[in-house]
């Protein structure tokens, strides 16, 4: 008999350690999901596809909305739960990757990145990942087969560490070699060991045996982001999980993370969370306590939901949506080309338009903010982007830091400039300062842009 997922809690710990039968490497479930509560699994990789209903993930900082079919890969550690339609049910696989050194020797230390609606539509790969976790379902669930099972969990970890990394996401169109690949998730491996450090681009250079500067082009080459980013997004979801598993004071949760003091910690929590760490913890921790609301379905039943899901191919009149994440934002400014990719992928001879008429309706216009600085004007390539979201629903939002008057003020000017060079015309301007101290500057600022170029600019006080 194949072993269903033994979701072993100690007490109500927030770490759900998933209690894998022995000799196995993979379990499923099918549960009607109403509610769960907010936990993690350190030993697994969660993978969550939809058979029916919709399906809501909150994933740390980020947010995904399922319906049919959709799938989702959550990474091991990470804190999630899940809100399920009146009629849902989801498919929960648990992957012990650590365990999957034969298929990549590095496998339990990669960070995932896939969801159905965006990179593996991309890459046109959507119908194959849902069809070998539907056969995954089918024998985890309905044919109860060990072997074919753990074949098939092989060919996913496969995939998943062959194309879908965090890196990978970034890069979609110039693969990582082999050598890069290893390198990059020796460096990010190195990171998340030594978050405690306080000087980790210092410790990893001598590591490795690499320069600084070499280290810091190296990752921003091959992932995309910045080594900095990379370091303090680690930080921040650390401190999440001590936020909601422990009583540390902030001061041992800054130290225990690696940042210098409680205000460095509260200013990049709030970058990524849009909340203090106090005021995460109070919202969040009663999640984890609360019990799971779910019902297991039936073998008979999820085998006709597997028949109707084998006949649904992913249509190829959808086009890919980008997971607007917070390394997405932090970097779109250098990765304005990733939107432009989308955009082409429904202009591309294989896959036809979405014709304008059958999507207007449908989709409400959201707001995406894009912090945007000196350099990044300079270089133009976020502002030459925000062109693209015409008639895509999203409405462009620059975001800036206040940094002083005189420095505000000549980035207001070179904003507006390139704004008027571009064509651009009614993109939102947030001016973003952190204490009433400065207000009357800002006032003076907002004035300035109004009267010199007839910019509205909205002053958002984040203290």
């Amino acid at each position: 008999m194949v072993a269903h997922a033994n979701w072993v809690y100690l007490g109500r710990m927030f770490d759900v350690r998933i209690g894998f039968a022995p000799g196995t490497r993979v379990c499923a479930d099918v549960n009607a999901v109403r509610r769960t509560n907010l936990h993690a699994h350190s030993n697994a990789v969660e993978i969550v596809y939809v058979l029916r209903g919709a399906l809501r993930v909150v994933v740390s900082s980020e947010e995904f909305d399922l319906d049919a079919g959709d799938y989702a890969v959550l990474n091991r550690s990470d804190p999630h739960l899940l809100e399920g339609s009146a009629d849902n049910v989801t498919a929960v696989l648990h992957v012990d990757v650590s365990s999957f050194g034969d298929v990549d020797p590095r496998a339990g230390e990669i960070m995932f990145a896939c969801e159905s609606f965006d990179l593996a539509r991309y890459r046109k790969q959507e119908a194959l990942l849902r069809g070998l976790l539907l056969d995954i379902i089918d024998d985890g669930v309905v044919t109860l087969d060990e072997t074919r099972l753990d074949d098939r969990a092989a060919e996913l970890v496969r995939l998943l560490c062959a194309g879908y990394s965090i890196a990978d996401y970034y890069q979609r169109d110039r693969p990582l070699t082999g050598a890069q690949r290893e390198k990059l998730h020796g460096i990010m491996a190195y990171v998340h060991a030594h978050l405690d450090s306080r000087d980790l681009l210092d410790d990893v250079a001598r590591e490795h045996h690499y320069s600084k500067s070499y280290v810091s082009h190296f990752v921003k080459d091959s992932a995309a982001i910045s080594f900095s980013n990379m370091v303090t997004a680690n930080r921040v979801m650390h401190a999440e999980r001590l936020l909601l598993t422990t009583e540390h004071t902030m001061r041992e949760i800054a130290s225990l993370s690696g940042f210098s003091d409680v205000k460095y910690l509260t200013r990049c929590f709030l970058d990524w969370f849009k909340q203090t760490p106090a005021e995460y913890r109070a919202a969040n921790r009663p999640d984890t306590l609360r019990d799971n609301d779910i019902e297991t379905v039936t073998a008979e039943v999820t085998a006709e939901l597997i028949r109707e899901h084998r006949r649904r191919v992913a249509s190829p009149t959808d086009a890919p949506r980008l997971s607007i994440t917070p390394i997405l934002l932090k970097n779109v400014g250098s990765r304005a080309d990733l939107f432009e990719k989308i955009r082409k992928f429904q202009t591309d001879d294989r896959v036809p338009a979405i014709p304008q008429e059958a999507t207007a309706n449908s989709r409400r216009p959201h707001l995406l903010p894009m912090r945007v600085g000196q350099a990044e004007i300079d270089r133009g390539y976020l502002l030459s982007g925000l062109a693209l979201f015409v008639g895509e629903a999203v409405t462009p939002c620059v975001v800036l830091e206040y940094s002083g008057r005189d420095a505000t003020l000549a980035l207001i000017d070179s904003l507006a400039r390139q704004l008027r060079s571009i064509g651009t015309e009614g993109v939102a301007v947030w001016l973003i300062y952190g204490g009433s101290h400065a207000r009357a500057a800002v006032d003076e600022i907002v004035d300035s842009a109004y009267d010199e170029h007839g910019l509205t600019v909205q002053a958002i006080l984040m203290p």
